[in-house]
């Protein structure tokens, strides 16, 4: 079977590159992370299902053949010119499946395509582009496909759903597609947008009032959307809607790995639905509405995220130790003394108050090691770290963001040390050395 993924971004190159052990597949994608799977063929998977995985892959930036089913995996904005691309592609059986969020797509594509060949689906999943052609699958991996009406013959959904099989993914069909998007829309419509407005985590979402209240609001209104489309959806399922425990509690949302790394996030398929749906019939959702405007300020046109300022501290002893601490709070495991710089204050400011802050102890002066700013140093975002060292033989207090703190010998550090704090601590080693 040949087999097409336009717009494979993490989603449509994990699926459709996993498909490719059993069929042709070809992956049309761009950017930097279609660059790195031609130059090597590869694609790279981090995956607590399958753990460490390898993929061979074909992909470049436009189709080069007549497939015999398609996966539309673009963002919303996107969907119409996918369409337009993919038309001398196709023939009278091919399948067209929306890989994607929000709930007009199928919509949106049967413009272009009979709908007894559209099927949608609903995909389930924590995944992201780590680095190019390296995804990341931290959360779940199962997918509902159904048909946007009763067209699509039962052969076709289950030549689909035979691909998820073939690649272990679960994979079940729904006779009523649409209720299962609408469902998926609300978690996306509570977690997204505000995940991507305050550049927080899910968890961190939810332990705040006043981001919970927000969200509660939006849900509200996503649910009063939902029922003018006929779709009515169960109290247990809104009781639960804010439960990130376990996995999602530290995940970024779609939105929020877009905006890091300067791509256009999916505000409208996600907002405006719930926004235009109520408008229809002469209501409104005031707090959705509020909160798309702030985002199309924010992020519309022109992107302004750069790095985030950081310093760290080396303290080294007259028994040749080095201090570390181990965070309290992840990434775990042990660290240099350090954290962020206030606005308005000096760089070699907030290295002093960070080591007091976090040992108790008091640096009158420090020396400057050096600049460490690659963009994977840090795996929550990009920081630009400047790093100072010290000598002090005063014994640790760990508090604030340190469950400890101690002197390890410089032959004998642990294992675990975040970051690039290693490669950091084998730098101040050489300069102290004299090589």
């Amino acid at each position: 079977m040949e087999i097409l993924c336009i717009g494979a971004g993490a989603v449509g190159s994990f699926f459709c590159g996993l498909m490719g052990k059993n069929h042709q597949v070809h992956l049309i994608a761009r950017g930097k992370h279609l660059e790195a799977m031609k130059k090597t063929g590869k694609l790279f998977v981090k995956s607590h299902l399958f753990g460490d995985i390898e993929i061979g892959v074909s992909a470049s930036d436009k189709p080069s053949s007549i497939y015999d089913i398609i996966f539309i995996s673009t963002k919303s904005q996107d969907t119409e010119a996918a369409c337009e691309i993919i038309k001398k592609h196709i023939k009278d059986e091919t399948i067209i499946v929306s890989l994607q969020n929000g709930v007009d797509n199928p919509d949106l594509i049967k413009k272009h395509f009979p709908t007894s060949k559209i099927i949608a689906a609903s995909v389930f999943i924590g995944i992201s582009v780590e680095s190019p052609a390296v995804l990341n699958h931290s959360a779940e991996g199962r997918v509902i496909i159904g048909s946007i009406d009763e067209k699509v013959t039962s052969e076709d959904l289950n030549n689909v759903k035979k691909l998820f099989d073939e690649i272990n993914i679960p994979c079940t069909i729904s006779d009523n597609i649409r209720y299962v998007a609408w469902k998926k829309l609300l978690w996306n419509l509570v977690f997204n947008p505000l995940s991507a407005l305050l550049e927080a985590t899910c968890g961190r979402l939810v332990d705040s009032q006043n981001s919970r209240y927000i969200m509660g609001k939006m849900l509200d209104e996503g649910v009063m959307a939902a029922e003018t489309q006929g779709i009515k959806i169960e109290e247990e399922y809104l009781r639960k809607v804010m439960d990130v425990s376990g996995k999602l509690y530290d995940y970024k949302t779609s939105m929020f790995q877009d905006i890091q790394k300067l791509k256009t996030p999916e505000i409208d398929g996600i907002m405006l639905p719930v926004i235009e749906k109520l408008r229809s019939i002469g209501s409104s959702a005031p707090y959705t509405e509020t909160v798309y405007n702030l985002l199309k300020f924010k992020y519309g046109k022109h992107y302004i995220y750069p790095p985030k300022p950081t310093v760290d501290v080396i303290v080294y002893n007259s028994k040749n130790e080095i201090l570390l601490i181990e965070r309290r709070n992840p990434p775990y495991g042990w660290a240099i003394p350090g954290g962020f710089i206030d606005y308005g204050e000096r760089v070699e400011d907030a290295a002093k108050r960070e080591l007091l802050e976090e040992t108790g102890i008091v640096a009158d002066r420090i020396n400057f090691l050096g600049i460490y700013s690659d963009p994977e140093r840090d795996p929550r975002f990009h920081t630009i770290g400047t790093v100072y060292y010290t000598f002090s033989d005063e014994k640790p207090t760990p508090q604030d963001d340190a469950k400890d703190a101690r002197f390890f010998p410089i032959d004998n550090l642990p294992e675990n040390i975040a970051f690039d704090h290693r490669q950091i601590i084998e730098d101040f080693i050489k300069k102290i050395s004299g090589e």
